[in-house]
């Protein structure tokens, strides 16, 4: 009979099985949503990967195209500007996400993206035009817009457009 108090040793897997198991895991994590290389990184790394093999698995997957991080950019910029998020925020989130400034300026480099439209489409959406002639719920908007991310000057051009409009 076996002493439960005594752990069982498992066996030193071999170089091989560890990037083995960690590109299985990269491919599932990135099957379900795309990721940055340093999301990425930091998934494997939570699986207690060490750092050879997670970069073994972050050459593989670039390799394949698998992990883009201009890719990833571009992408994360439109689907923020498809929310309703200024480039402020957009930013932000894309540095915090491992993005360089190169690939994040990279990224923004996207002509059909027209910052003070989507800021002005967003202001039509939530408030109503109405509302934009009394001063203190005017800057009650832009403090949203600002929040959302984007700049005084677009959140400015979204009020000015809208009460335009109502004129």
């Amino acid at each position: 009979m076996a002493d439960i108090s005594t752990p069982i040793e498992s066996p030193e897997l071999s170089f091989e099985e560890l990037f083995a198991a960690a590109k299985a895991f990269a491919m599932r994590s990135l099957a379900r949503r795309e990721s940055s290389e340093s999301e990425l990184a930091n998934r494997l790394r939570k699986q207690d990967f060490n750092d050879e093999v997670i970069s073994a698995v972050l050459d593989y997957c670039r390799g394949y195209h698998w992990v883009d991080d201009e890719r990833y950019g571009a992408m994360a910029v439109r689907a923020g500007a498809t929310k309703g998020q200024g480039p402020i925020k957009i930013r932000f989130d894309l540095r915090r996400k491992g993005l360089s400034d190169a690939q994040i300026e990279a990224a923004f480099e996207q002509p059909e993206l027209d910052w003070f439209e989507l800021a002005l489409a967003l202001l039509q959406r939530r408030a109503r035009v109405s509302e934009l002639g009394d001063f203190k719920l005017r800057m009650k908007w832009i403090k949203y817009l600002l929040g959302r991310g984007f700049n005084q000057d677009q959140a400015r051009y979204a009020i000015a457009a809208m009460m335009e409009q109502s004129a």
